[in-house]
């Protein structure tokens, strides 16, 4: 109840805020998501449509992602002033030099898992050498190479290759093992498979359900604008706090910006309820990142050499802009 009125009140103090906004010139932004217009990106979509943005002096645009983007580099270089990514990925780019740092952490679980046949015959991670696995390289790669690490398995020994966003390679047999997401690639695959066919290695099984999609900026925005990056982060929380209370308008609004007209209704329904499950897995208060979390995601990736060391805090974070 607490975080809900944590939420309630910021809202207020967004909606205050428009006033001393409205006379100001907008401020152009650029969003740059890490994959394509759907309800994972429900919440900025939303509050671009009832007009959040603008409240705070925001003139915004967002870019729709694909396989072959990168938001880190887009931020980095100018081309975006915000973006999302998964939050594992964002520390592996900070510790490669990327100037950046997630200003609010939306998804408390990533939904990241991985699936393959019941007559397989994988049963354990340690079953995977030999196999043919299809991971995406979009940034999720960082927990399946911790999984095999963990696991002891020597990845040289697992035939790994680039997952396209087609589910064929898998349906056909020429892959054993591939990533899925629970609000989007497993609900498709179920339309062909019977669940009982499946078996599903959950990463929260092996202590690596790590924290899904951030909103992060760069560095120098955050020292040098502030108060936009904290208009940014407010009005995308109005977004996400009015999808989250009514997720079948959002999926509505969702459907209105789909420039590809490919999607379907009732998966983007099955997405919006999932992503609302992973938003609130842990009791998070929306947009905070938890201490105890970060350590864990670093640690992991230090300990399975994915990272040089574990950033401090202060390079992969900040909640100063809830306040």
């Amino acid at each position: 109840m607490f975080a809900r009125l944590c939420i309630c009140f910021a809202v207020l103090l967004g909606a205050t805020s428009a006033h001393a906004q409205a006379a100001k010139p907008l401020d152009k932004v650029t969003l740059t998501l890490q994959w394509l217009t759907q309800c994972q990106f429900a919440g900025y979509y939303v509050g671009l449509d009832k007009g959040y943005y603008r409240e705070e002096g925001i003139d915004l645009t967002i870019r729709p992602g694909a396989s072959d983007s990168n938001p880190v580099q887009m931020v980095t270089v100018g081309a975006a002033q915000f973006g999302t990514r998964w939050f594992a990925d964002l520390v592996k780019a900070v510790d490669g030099g990327a100037p950046v740092i997630s200003v609010a952490q939306i998804f408390g679980s990533s939904g990241l898992v991985l699936v393959t046949r019941a007559d397989s015959g994988i049963r354990r991670p340690r079953d995977f050498v030999g196999k043919r696995v299809g991971i995406w390289f979009f940034g999720n790669e960082v927990q399946f190479y911790a999984l095999m690490q963990q696991s002891g398995v020597d990845v040289r020994k697992v035939k790994v290759s680039a997952l396209q966003t087609s589910l064929k390679p898998f349906l056909t047999r020429e892959l054993d093992v591939i990533n899925t997401m629970t609000y989007n690639e497993l609900p498709e695959l179920l339309r062909s498979v019977k669940r009982s066919e499946l078996r599903v290695f959950d990463f929260a099984d092996y202590g690596l359900d790590f924290p899904g999609d951030t909103l992060f900026t760069s560095r120098a925005l955050l020292k040098e604008r502030p108060d936009l990056a904290r208009r940014m982060v407010r009005a995308s929380l109005r977004g996400w706090a009015d999808a989250l209370r009514d997720p079948e308008g959002a999926v509505r609004i969702v459907m209105r910006y789909d420039r590809s007209g490919k999607l379907e209704l009732q998966h983007q329904r099955q997405q919006m309820a999932e992503v609302a499950r992973l938003i609130g897995a842990g009791g998070r208060v929306l947009g905070e990142h938890r201490a105890q979390d970060v350590d864990r995601v670093a640690g992991i990736l230090a300990k399975n050499k994915l990272i040089s060391r574990a950033p401090p805090h202060a390079e992969l974070y900040t909640n100063d802009l809830l306040r």
